[in-house]
């Protein structure tokens, strides 16, 4: 069962003044990298670190925002983000599941419970993929189920579905003459395709379109469809009668995978999506694995870590707000992009308190041991 996040500050309190000159750096598009002091807080810098969320929470009830992460909730407002891991994280501006989209219905049960938010590259991906689906199978519902709650946190009976990039999906099930039978209900599937306890099918053909819209969108980038093992090759069989791309059929049976540690799903995918690349910087937590062909969205990283150089160069060193602020945010990010500032850093005759500061995001960004006070960001095992 997934545990919501600690109510304790990241990086501890942030002054005001600290508060205010991030939130009036972080609006509008970032000017030119120039600057020529840590003292004062880079625009580039911030063009991507303008989105710290709100602490997870169920809801209903809310738990109050984490005071390191208040101060940047204006600038968070009409974005979605998905923060922390998919058992231990929680969703910035979650996106609801549209009603209205073409071949996309929510189950009713997640509606009752509001579980229908998500991060908008899951949600907007899923929409896309639905539409794919009913366009080429006229009559195709796909039915949607928990995603996350609107600030994401604990969702039971799930482990996962904390940060809003999980969903559970409904299979495609027909009549045996093969009209599309879609609803709401979870309907488990034995090896030959037989839905229990009905005449219906489960609809290998729709099911396989469904997992080649998903794993062909350029706007995500698909870590899991957890199905059980013996639906898997139902859905391969048919990607092979349609005469699927082998390449894309091999990244399907990598994904397509049934999870050790909770039901065998039956009765229902389960997609998980990777961090976008500016979930990431804020923090989004990606546990392997990482495929070949996913993109782990270095160079944007790189750039990002240039930008809080100028952090890293306040001479107050572990003193100073802004010093603190850059070493949390390359943690939160896992930026081993920085990992040759960071040793640099050691290397310089600093005060005791700044030179641990850094060897503990050294050894964290290395994977050595993870300080207490960063446990949050630290990646975990597959959950469902």
């Amino acid at each position: 069962m997934a545990r919501t996040l600690s109510k304790r500050p990241p990086g501890g309190n942030i002054s005001s003044a600290f508060a205010a000159a991030l939130l009036a750096c972080a609006c509008g598009s970032p000017p030119a990298p120039s600057v020529a002091s840590g003292r004062a807080l880079h625009p580039l810098a911030l063009a991507e670190l303008r989105l710290v969320p709100a602490a997870g929470v169920t809801a209903p009830p809310t738990r109050p925002v984490p005071a390191f992460d208040a101060a940047f909730m204006t600038a968070a407002a009409g974005e979605s983000l998905s923060i922390g891991t998919t058992n231990h994280g929680y969703l910035v501006g979650g996106k609801a599941l549209p009603s209205d989209a073409p071949g996309l219905a929510i189950r009713p049960i997640s509606a009752t419970r509001d579980a229908v938010y998500g991060a908008a590259q899951l949600i907007d991906g899923l929409a896309r993929a639905a539409r794919h689906v009913a366009d080429r199978f006229p009559a195709s519902v796909l039915f949607a189920g928990d995603v996350a709650a609107k600030n994401g946190g604990t969702l039971a009976p799930h482990a996962s579905h904390a940060s809003g990039r999980d969903v559970d999906l409904s299979y495609y099930v027909s009549d045996p003459d093969g009209t599309p039978h879609d609803g709401p209900e979870m309907r488990w599937v034995d090896a030959q395709g037989h839905v229990s306890g009905s005449a219906l099918v489960f609809d290998a053909a729709r099911n396989w379109a469904l997992v080649e819209a998903l794993l062909r969108d350029p706007s995500m980038q698909v870590q899991w469809i957890f199905v059980a093992a013996h639906v898997e090759p139902l859905v391969l069989a048919a990607a092979r009668a349609a005469g699927a791309d082998p390449t894309l059929m091999e990244r399907a049976a990598k994904v397509m995978q049934q999870p050790g540690d909770s039901s065998p799903h039956a009765d229902h995918f389960h997609l998980r999506v990777y961090c976008s690349a500016a979930e990431r910087l804020q923090g989004c937590i990606d546990a392997p694995p990482f495929y070949p062909w996913i993109d782990r969205h270095s160079a944007a990283v790189s750039e990002w870590v240039e930008g809080l150089v100028p952090f890293l160069a306040d001479p107050r060193g572990a003193a100073g707000e802004e010093f603190r602020f850059a070493i949390e945010r390359l943690v939160r990010a896992h930026a081993s992009e920085a990992l040759p500032r960071l040793h640099a850093l050691l290397e310089q005759d600093r005060d005791q308190a700044t030179h641990a500061l850094v060897l503990d995001a050294v050894d964290f960004l290395e994977g050595r041991r993870t300080p207490a006070a960063w446990a949050r960001w630290r990646p975990e095992e597959v959950g469902d």
